[in-house]
């Protein structure tokens, strides 16, 4: 039975709806663009009906609520006097029949090759990947229509869906860039600042109110890379390593922290020694050699320590570095030391120049005030200047009174 058949013999319960089978298509067109007045219109909650004539729109409907449907009849629906055939009496309506799913779409997927970008960090180029899925809906039905699909057959939901996630990367793309420059931090690092990208990224969507369209939320995402591309990053973290193990040792040594530096320096020579499977011998020659690296450096880290810690420089022989001929000519300006304390006699005392008695180590004896500070002594032969504790002249050879 046609349309006309229902016209004439008066049937008023032509039923139009979205058939079941087409339930999943975010937007489908009634196939009939005649339509019976007095037809049953079903609307379910999550879509809209949208009425076109001739290109133009004419309106929108929604669900008529529970166990409701809308008769189409322009008592009920002012509108649809638009959409009336004159020629069949008024009982026909002409139109172009659309119904839009507005329910939020869900597990909308994207992701792909971000743009190249240099890590502040480690100064190499590097090429992200980005994968994950947003939620996004229909708000306005009839913008959606108009100002983006256009008049035609129900389009496929992938051709739907692919407009608006190139919109979404667009904006994923212009975001990750950005920051990285600004935060300062290793590309491979971004995982770790997974909310606020998201957040950044719906910020950054353009808006897409034009053609009815809402971004709801961002679902879970991951920034990864290739297997190439996880290679140089590793690499490069490895030499990035090792530069700033330097540069810490230097700051040591420049610190006056030998020991640091040392043991700094030996541990780098000895990573790289086992890294490179040590030499000759094997694997075990290596780790021999890095063992042998690090003791050295260790040792040599405590000898710096030690000697800083009696004098402030490295000694030889036990004797300070002569400046100016000593010990044949006149002392270095400043040595002795002003105010260091004798060497401590047997008990912990020591013996005081002024008075002549034992006490307590100090800067000035206990009992006379005067200074513990010990005084040159010249040799009576010639005349030159003796270190403190010296029992015989460097210059002749005379013994040195105690």
């Amino acid at each position: 039975m046609g349309i006309m058949d229902f016209v004439k013999s008066g049937v008023r319960e032509m039923v139009i709806a979205r058939p079941d089978s087409a339930k999943q298509f975010i937007v489908y067109k009634h196939p009939e663009q005649t339509i019976p007045k007095w037809s049953q219109l079903t609307i379910d909650a999550d879509e809209a009906a949208v009425f076109f004539r001739d290109g133009s729109l004419v309106g929108v409907l929604r669900t008529a609520g529970v166990g409701q449907r809308h008769t189409l009849d322009t008592g009920n629906i002012p509108f649809l006097s638009n959409l009336v055939d004159s020629v069949t009496g008024g009982n026909i309506f002409l139109t172009d029949l659309y119904f839009v799913t507005m329910r939020p779409i869900r597990d909308t997927k994207f992701g792909g090759a971000l743009q190249a970008m240099k890590d502040p960090e480690l100064e190499i180029t590097v090429s992200p990947r980005i994968f994950g899925s947003f939620v996004w809906r229909i708000a306005e039905p009839e913008k959606f229509i108009v100002n983006y699909l256009g008049m035609g057959e129900s389009p496929s939901n992938d051709r739907v869906e692919s407009y608006i996630v190139t919109k979404f990367m667009n904006a994923v793309k212009k975001t990750v860039p950005t920051f990285v420059i600004r935060q300062k931090i290793e590309v491979q690092a971004l995982g770790a600042y997974h909310d606020e990208l998201g957040q950044m990224f719906l910020q950054k969507c353009d808006d897409l109110s034009d053609i009815g369209v809402q971004f709801l939320s961002l679902g879970d995402f991951s920034i990864n890379f290739s297997d190439d591309e996880m290679k140089r990053i590793q690499a490069a973290q490895d030499k990035y390593a090792d530069i700033k193990a330097k540069k810490r040792a230097k700051d040591d040594l420049t610190g006056g922290n030998y020991m640091g530096y040392a043991a700094a320096e030996a541990m780098i020579g000895a990573g790289q020694g086992m890294a490179k499977g040590g030499g000759e011998g094997g694997g075990g020659g290596g780790m021999m050699q890095g063992g042998l690296g690090l003791g050295m450096g260790m040792g040599m880290a405590q000898m710096y320590q030690q000697q800083m810690g009696q004098g402030g420089y490295p000694q030889q022989g036990g004797y300070p570095p002569q400046q100016g001929g000593y010990p044949g000519g006149p002392p270095p300006q400043g040595y002795p030391p002003q105010g260091a304390p004798p060497a401590a006699a047997a008990g912990g005392l020591v013996h005081c120049g002024a008075c002549g008695k034992s006490v307590a180590p100090g800067k000035f004896c206990a009992e006379c005030g005067g200074s513990l500070a010990p005084v040159p002594k010249a040799c009576a032969a010639c005349g030159t200047v003796a270190p403190p504790g010296g029992k015989f002249c460097a210059n002749c050879g005379t013994g040195i009174p105690a």
